[in-house]
């Protein structure tokens, strides 16, 4: 079965940027307990405060959409309905050297 990687870049509007890092911290732990989950962490562009990016690692593709169905994705997508400038979602499959280990 190969992992699914995701990079998920928001760039949130500046007035929103303080309660939507609340937001993102609460989708991290929850889905960090999600059974399907390696990985799911959280960064933020050194040079623009104003835009994360998520780097998650997924056992499948199946668990990835159980993760886009859970509840606590689901109030993450409301929480930042209006308060984004975009949004960017790349799903990877590893082809280097490392996907053999």
């Amino acid at each position: 079965m190969q992992t699914v990687k995701i990079a998920a870049t928001i760039v949130v509007k500046p007035e929103h940027r303080q309660e939507l890092l609340g937001v993102f911290q609460q989708l991290v732990l929850a889905s960090r307990q999600e059974a399907g989950n390696l990985r799911y962490d959280l960064h933020q562009d050194i040079e623009n405060p104003n835009r994360v990016v998520f780097f998650e690692i997924w056992q499948s593709q199946a668990a990835v959409d159980e993760h886009g169905q859970s509840a606590h994705f689901q109030n993450f997508l409301k929480a930042i309905e209006g308060k984004t400038e975009s949004v960017d979602i790349v799903l990877m499959s590893d082809i280097s050297d490392n996907a053999n280990r």
